[in-house]
């Protein structure tokens, strides 16, 4: 069973960077059109309610490039990528060819269904595209180097990336990132001196959290540990948005170590502070399956799912499948799994665990029944 804790890198995932729309309008007396409607089920995460209702708005006449973007997020949040593709398209044509910011936007959206379907060399021409009109945008230049990196194409992935790391040389995030992405594509040893050499030069500069994360990413995790644990100390009294990801990182590297009860004692001694964050029972929970404690585990997911917390959610709820299996409770995990599978409909692997659970609900009512007999 997959646990759902760490992030993973992930600077641009299309279905996940849902921004509200501009222009958002009741155009019709005050009342609420099919387009509002269809954006409002769309944030609830509802993508065929949104589809039905942004097409109901283009039978009415609306038709826009805010609607065919729309339309097209909600076709690839439900993994029709080619449909997507074919929205977002439209889209840009609806641009009326005027270079600005909404058009950009879109063609990120439009290079991203070409990199799920396969495609990376569609995806560098849009890239390209991007950063003709866009010369500054590190985020095409960062994604148009993945795309090189698959291609195997390393020199040109390492001019983009030279770029980014010239103009940007202490984000640490986007170095991490490329580094990730190198490693991704079979560069590893290569990442591993770049990463070495960003560390060597820049040391004294870096905070202790930002030395815990470089050395965790080149497999050191003595050192990473030594480092988080100063971080955790020197923010403890600090707020909670610079704390959380020290702590998940500091419990995933004891993890690492095999140091379950420490990790467990870290995200407990930052919830005696606040108990508000989902990321933190999400995190506590995984490592409280791993030690078997899965009654446990799942009060604490059911505590950090009832924050609400759009960004943790859906792995809430996969966990919570997960603790629900291993409880022997499988008619709960399938009704849970098709909550998930509403916010998540792409999940491939939990698709056919969807099919497992319910075969296995199948065969205790089929049990009930014969025991009735």
């Amino acid at each position: 069973m997959k646990l759902f804790s760490r992030k993973k890198s992930a600077p641009f995932i299309l279905a996940g960077l849902l921004v509200l729309l501009t222009g958002c309008t009741m155009p019709f007396g005050g009342e609420e059109s099919s387009y509002d409607t269809g954006i409002e089920l769309l944030t609830a995460h509802d993508y065929n309610g949104a589809l039905e209702q942004f097409r109901m708005a283009m039978d009415n006449g609306e038709k826009s490039a805010d609607i065919y973007r729309a339309k097209g997020i909600a076709e690839y949040s439900l993994g029709d990528y080619a449909a997507a593709e074919a929205s977002f398209t439209e889209a840009l044509d609806l641009c009326g060819g005027i270079p600005d910011s909404r058009a950009v936007d879109i063609a990120c959206y439009l290079a991203q269904t070409f990199v799920d379907q396969g495609n990376d060399v569609r995806a560098i021409e849009v890239y390209t595209a991007i950063l003709d009109l866009d010369k500054g945008n590190e985020d095409a230049h960062y994604l148009r180097g993945l795309c090189y990196l698959r291609q195997g194409d390393r020199e040109r992935a390492d001019e983009d990336f030279e770029i980014i790391l010239s103009r940007s040389p202490g984000q640490y995030d986007r170095i991490l990132s490329i580094y990730q992405g190198m490693s991704d594509a079979g560069y590893t040893a290569e990442g591993r001196k770049m990463l070495d050499s960003i560390l060597s030069e820049n040391a004294e500069a870096m905070t202790s959290f930002e030395k815990g994360r470089f050395y965790y990413a080149l497999g050191n995790n003595e050192e990473a540990k030594r480092y988080l644990e100063e971080a955790n100390n020197e923010t403890v009294e600090e707020r909670s948005d610079v704390r959380i990801p020290i702590v998940i990182l500091l419990g995933e590297v004891a993890q690492d170590l095999g140091d379950d009860s420490y990790a467990i004692s870290v995200y407990r001694r930052f919830l005696q502070d606040d108990q508000s964050q989902a990321s933190i029972y999400n995190a506590l929970g995984v490592c409280e399956m791993r030690m078997g404690s899965y009654g446990d585990a799942l009060t604490d997911f059911q505590i950090g799912l009832g924050l609400n917390d759009d960004r943790q959610n859906a792995a809430l709820m996969r966990n919570m499948v997960a603790a629900y299996e291993h409880m022997g409770s499988y008619d709960t995990a399938a009704q849970m799994m098709k909550e998930y599978l509403a916010l998540v409909p792409t999940d491939e692997e939990a698709i056919r665990e969807n099919i497992f659970l319910s075969s296995r609900v199948a065969e205790e009512e089929q049990q009930v029944e014969e025991e009735k007999e």
